[in-house]
């Protein structure tokens, strides 16, 4: 019998290509998953309908972790949060809209714009299970604290210099990191992926080594050194490459189906 109880698992760029698309060896993974004893958890930066999506998709009945670790929740229930506070959302907002950045804000489950621009959303939403709503505004939003903040830049340059800018100013209070090279997570200091594997950890009395956690960015690190085992896919991140101990060229090698299959489902 494996030792692993718990599969935690990034969704794009791992389980998913940034399409959507998966291959059939992944379908028929996370179906032999389903039946087992382990549990798979989808950890991703998607809001919650995006999130419980996926998790409808394949079947999963676990908590979902979204929002970039911001918060843990079924469909009933909000399980664990850490939002970003309205002001210190609102000096973000601030130097976003300097900055000319396509900013995204998330509150009471809603994904928030004030910029149309229909080519990003097209790509942010399609094939997702996820709805926004434009407002001229986001001084026109009731807002009741902030799941999370996300940037879309496609400048390099830009990019670098925003998250520095950021990193620079609110380290102590906010996490900066990159979920793909175009989108740019701000979320409370305490909200991660790694924190919402050591609450699941806790809640369902789990030890380091009986989880076995997969991503592809930088936004994965502390959920696997949170893990008894690390799987990176691909080579986006230098720091998740390096604390991961197994490693896979892409969503579709199907790599990482082989790994969980040996390790997990012992096959």
């Amino acid at each position: 019998m494996t030792k692993f109880k718990l599969w935690i698992s990034d969704i794009d760029g791992t389980l998913m290509n940034y399409d959507s698309s998966y291959t059939p060896q992944m379908d028929e993974l996370i179906k032999k998953i389903n039946k087992s004893n382990t549990k798979l958890v989808l950890a991703t930066g998607r809001m919650f309908m995006g999130a419980q999506f996926v998790a409808d998709k394949f079947n999963i009945k676990t908590p979902v972790v979204c929002y970039q670790g911001a918060v843990v929740r079924t469909k009933d229930e909000i399980l664990w949060q850490s939002l970003i506070n309205n002001e210190l959302g609102k000096e973000i907002i601030s130097y976003l809209r300097e900055k000319k950045v396509h900013t995204h804000i998330y509150t009471n489950d809603i994904l928030y714009i004030e910029d149309d621009n229909k080519e990003i959303m097209n790509q942010y939403c399609n094939g997702r299970g996820t709805t926004y709503t434009y407002v001229k505004s986001f001084d026109e939003v009731n807002i009741n604290g902030f799941a999370k903040i996300l940037g879309v830049i496609n400048d390099k340059k830009i990019m670098q210099e925003v998250k520095q800018d950021l990193i620079k100013k609110y380290s102590d209070v906010l996490t900066i990191v990159q979920s793909s090279p175009i989108y740019l997570e701000i979320n409370n200091k305490n909200a991660s992926k790694g924190n919402a594997l050591k609450f699941l950890k806790e809640y369902w009395n789990l030890a380091d080594d009986e989880v076995i956690a997969s991503g592809d960015q930088d936004n994965d690190v502390d959920m696997i050194l949170n893990a008894g085992v690390g799987i990176c896919v691909g080579k986006n991140s230098k720091e998740l490459y390096k604390v991961s101990k197994y490693h896979c060229k892409s969503v579709d090698s199907n790599e990482l189906v082989d790994i969980i299959e040996s390790l997990v489902l012992c096959e």
